[in-house]
């Protein structure tokens, strides 16, 4: 992800370049940079850096890449060139120190003025007024970001922090006691079972319906304390010194040396990140755009919800709630949370107060007519992902978000003046509030450790091995966190009856395997409606979520409901068709062929009606897209978002002949009528086909094993059953369920 790489990647590779050489110019020193600028920029960026003990290979690294950059010579550049200048931008400009005691370490040059008695007499006082957000009732997340003191009783965090343990907008929130709590002594120096500072969360006091903030009701604080609030507008501040105070999380799909050498290998704990106010930006915050102050801390994901103070005065000036890599990090303008009547005389904000706005009564409306989003209880904690920030754009490189703009992790991601990193686990809901009415009775057992996945033996007289990847395809496979894996395999998603490979690049499986029995199926009615989950296993930003499904785009079921939705008694089968309402579990398809009776829906009613329910039979079904470099590319230009869309679907279905004997028979479905639907401009033509298993492996690259063995339709001397479908290719065009061989 470091260095270039063909087609999309090279692209992102020259842009990561330029933000790295804007990057250059904007964090170096005065003494560096900007007191030499009347010398070329080779010569201004190497003076910027000859102080520095650097070896001798990353100096040379050093040195070339910064005559290519001053040289607009991007493609040249090397991942090791790119490598070394990032190894020294982000330590050395915007470091990272431990919280220790009432006090911090001291910060190296060019931050040592945060060293002196005069700044640490500011700065100290407000660190035991910092806290990281516990969740000790959830398994997954190991905790939720930061939060610190704003007034009486009121604990200041953000949006999508909150909603890992709570559900509702505005004023009437659904929380239960003691599924969140503050420690405020979370550092390099406490012990590990210090409890000292250790107060349980009583309610949620609002949810800001505009802004990503919101005030948790803590008893216990310190009455006579808390943070001072600026009022100052941003438009002023842009240029000063600012520390950010938080809790960063190692994440482990970016680059691991490079978080290391920043955060020393230790992460979790508290921390003082400095940096510099930037121009404002306006960016996409759940469904609002909102004009954020921006700076250039380096930040990680558990520092969503810190406080962003101002060096030369020790007031608050911003809420930290996400970033972009090399560009920017996103907080929360206290001057314009000052401006919300409803906040004002709330919290501890300091000088005359600024006239108070209507902007967002709107916002505010929505949530007083319709109340609390009823979201059902023992749901997986779900932060308002992309709602839509995308993955924070993290600082210390997401490449694979590069289409987005922003998006939450909870709890953690790398940002480095710049962005955020989320760790371990990372959640995400849809980018639209959702009312009460919408709400389906779909609901996830959170508990992922209990999935059994896909069984290889569950057909009487055959194994049937998951697909095999190429190690091609493995690189961009997405690793599924240790506690989670089943037999160690590092690839497989298990659920109740099914199992996912997930192609990380194409946020989009590479294939969904299904046990489908058509003796067990009790009625558990019908379904209301879709509520879709992010999977905590692997990282949001290798999984599709609702910003991608908008203008006529269904969320298709890859192994559908209806063929896991079995088991013993109602509860099993609810609990398994429920599990495929992941965003693992679908991809994008036009909602004709999803829906079609003559396209994907009929193929797929076919094989569960006429082999499985019909019969009793047991059948098993694996599905995945036909990955192209050619697929088209859909953009939801309201979110900055974009991803390929693939335009053919496969099917390999397995079954026990009458006879005894194993079957197993391949599709190809395509859909054209997506070409018709807004966000795109490419125009394409595909055909329905069954086809023989061993030339689907060469469109998928995916190797069925021994089904190739048993694939009838390819056995098939019925006249007129095979048509040449291209190249060497031979198939059948499915025009009714009479056309398959089976």
């Amino acid at each position: 992800m470091w260095g270039p790489k063909a087609g999309d990647n090279e692209m992102e590779h020259s842009e990561k370049v330029q933000r790295l050489k804007k990057m250059l110019l904007q964090v170096a020193p005065s003494g560096s940079i900007e007191a030499i600028a009347d010398q070329p920029l080779v010569g201004r960026l190497s003076r910027a850096f000859e102080s520095l003990e650097i070896a001798a290979e990353p100096r040379r690294n050093v040195k070339s890449g910064l005559e290519k950059i001053a040289l607009n010579k991007i493609h040249e550049t090397t991942p090791a060139e790119l490598r070394a200048l990032e190894a020294i931008v982000m330590p050395k400009y915007r470091p990272v120190v431990f919280v220790r005691g009432d006090s911090y370490d001291d910060v190296e040059d060019p931050w040592t003025a945060l060293n002196t008695a005069a700044t640490r007499a500011r700065i100290n006082p407000l660190l035991p007024l910092i806290g990281r957000i516990e969740v000790p009732n959830s398994l997954l997340l190991p905790y939720a970001g930061t939060g610190f003191v704003v007034g009486k009783n009121l604990l200041m965090t953000n949006r999508h922090v909150a909603m890992l343990f709570s559900q509702g907008l505005g004023l009437t929130i659904r929380y239960q006691a003691g599924d969140a709590a503050v420690d405020f002594k979370r550092q390099v120096d406490t012990l590990p079972d210090d409890r000292s500072a250790y107060l349980e969360v009583q309610s949620v006091e609002m949810v800001h319906p505009f802004w990503d903030m919101a005030l948790l009701r803590v008893d216990g604080l310190p009455v006579d304390q808390a943070l001072r609030l600026s009022v100052q507008p941003p438009e002023k501040l842009v240029g000063r010194n600012i520390i950010a105070i938080g809790y960063p999380a190692r994440d482990v799909r970016n680059d691991l040396e490079l978080q290391d050498q920043i955060f020393h290998k230790t992460y979790n704990l508290k921390r003082l990140q400095p940096g510099t106010v930037r121009p404002r930006a306006v960016v996409q915050s759940f469904e609002n755009e909102v004009n954020a102050i921006v700076h250039d801390s380096s930040t990680l994901g558990g520092n969503s919800g810190s406080a962003i103070i101002d060096v030369d005065t020790g007031e608050v000036i911003a809420l930290h709630f996400a970033g972009e890599y090399l560009k920017a990090n996103y907080a929360v303008p206290m001057f314009e949370l000052v401006r919300d009547s409803r906040l004002a005389d709330k919290l501890n904000f300091q000088g005359p107060l600024p006239p108070a706005t209507h902007e967002w009564d709107s916002a505010w409306s929505r949530t007083e007519s319709t109340g609390a989003i009823d979201v059902p209880r023992n749901t997986p904690p779900q932060p308002p992902g992309n709602v839509h920030l995308q993955t924070p754009p993290s600082s210390l490189g997401d490449a694979h978000t590069r289409d987005l703009i922003i998006n939450y992790s909870i709890p953690l991601r790398v940002t480095v003046s710049l962005g955020e990193i989320t760790p371990e686990i990372t959640m995400e809901t849809g980018p639209k509030t959702v009312s009460e009415a919408e709400v389906e009775a779909v609901v996830v057992d959170p508990h992922y450790e209990s999935r059994p996945g896909y069984d290889p033996d569950f057909l009487e007289s055959v194994t049937v091995p998951l697909p095999t990847i190429s190690k091609e395809m493995e690189a961009d496979t997405a690793m599924v966190d240790p506690r989670f894996r089943k037999n160690k395999d590092r690839f497989e998603l298990t659920y109740y009856h099914y199992s996912v490979y997930m192609n990380k690049r194409r946020r989009t499986a590479w294939f969904s395997a299904a046990n489908v029995d058509g003796a067990h199926r009790p009625d558990i009615g019908k379904r209301q409606g879709d509520r879709w989950y992010s999977d905590p296993r692997i990282d949001r930003s290798e999984q599709l979520g609702q910003e991608a499904f908008e203008h006529g785009i269904d969320r298709g079921h890859l192994s559908r409901r209806e063929d896991t939705a079995w088991g013993k008694n109602v509860a099993d089968a609810t609990r398994a068709n429920n599990d495929t309402f992941h965003f693992t579990n679908c991809s994008l398809q036009a909602s004709l062929f999803n829906r079609g009776k003559d396209r994907w829906q009929g193929l797929e009613q076919f094989l569960l009606e006429k082999h499985a329910k019909k019969d009793k039979r047991k059948m098993i079904v694996i599905t995945g897209p036909v990955f192209a470099k050619n697929d088209p590319v859909y953009r939801n230009e309201k979110m900055n978002y974009s991803v390929r869309c693939p335009l053919q679907f496969w099917k390999v279905c397995v079954l026990i002949r009458e006879d005894g004997s194993t079957s197993a028979t391949a599709f190809i479905l395509g859909q054209e009528e997506i070409a018709d639907l807004p966000g795109f401009e490419e125009a394409f033509d595909v055909a329905a086909t069954q086809i023989k298993i061993v030339d689907l492996e060469k469109r998928a690259h995916v190797d069925f094993g021994i089904l190739k063995n048993h694939d009838h339709f390819a056995q098939s001397r019925v006249p007129g059953t095979l048509e040449t479908l291209g190249g060497n290719e031979l198939g059948r065009i499915i025009r009714t369920g009479a056309d398959i061989v089976v």
